[in-house]
């Protein structure tokens, strides 16, 4: 049996959870299947943006000098 890290678990969740709320969207909306698709990949593409901005303002910034071992 594989045997699946947890962050593929979380993201496979991430990813079907999120095409469902696409297809609610296109219920409540009223618009195609494929402009439903659209919008939840935007959406998807959009926070993951954001997220690794947020994340990369979090990180300190590199420093130039080099390091020296000893």
């Amino acid at each position: 049996m594989i045997q699946w890290k947890p962050q593929t678990s979380v993201g496979g969740f991430a990813l079907v959870t999120l095409l469902l709320a696409g297809t609610a969207i296109r219920r409540v909306l009223g618009i195609g299947f494929d402009q439903a698709l659209y919008l939840t990949g935007l959406a998807l593409i959009g926070s993951a943006w954001l997220g690794n901005r947020f994340m990369l303002k979090q990180a300190e910034p590199p420093t130039d000098e080099p390091e020296i071992e000893v």
